[in-house]
């Protein structure tokens, strides 16, 4: 398993595990983080990003689907899915908890410089996610 990938397995594992100390610690202080949601920057965004989704959806699993690198940069298109028993704090507010099990694609970028990373790029269809949890009506 390379290093890049073990970074990755390591950040996924520990947020399974909601440990956020451990979930963090492959991220550089000043990390770079985009996001549907928009771009957040430093590892305490990052950290309550990551909290957020810890306290709604303490069974979440990330299923990798394949991994692409190249230097110091690894994408993972995965699956991510769990059940939202916790209420889902985000910058427009909370979403209360909807009991919904959901699943939906990912795709991760992630940049790496001296061991941490300094760049992760998230990108998830906010529409499928957000009504299989009942926050927006589906036709």
């Amino acid at each position: 398993m390379s290093d890049l990938l073990s970074l990755v397995h390591a950040h996924y594992d520990a947020l399974k595990h909601g440990d956020l100390d451990a979930a963090t610690a492959p991220f550089a202080d000043d990390v770079e983080t985009i996001t549907p949601g928009g771009a957040l920057k430093g590892i305490a965004a990052f950290r309550a990003l990551g909290g957020g989704f810890v306290a709604a959806v303490p069974d979440m699993h990330h299923d990798i689907v394949r991994t692409f690198e190249d230097g110091d940069t690894i994408v993972v298109e995965g699956v991510y899915s769990g059940t939202q028993t916790g209420p889902l704090a985000g910058p427009q507010g909370t979403l209360p908890a909807s009991g919904n099990a959901f699943a939906f694609p990912y795709v991760d970028f992630l940049e790496v410089k001296d061991g941490k990373c300094v760049s992760h790029r998230i990108y998830w269809d906010n529409v499928t996610f957000l009504s299989q949890i009942d926050a927006i009506p589906t036709q």
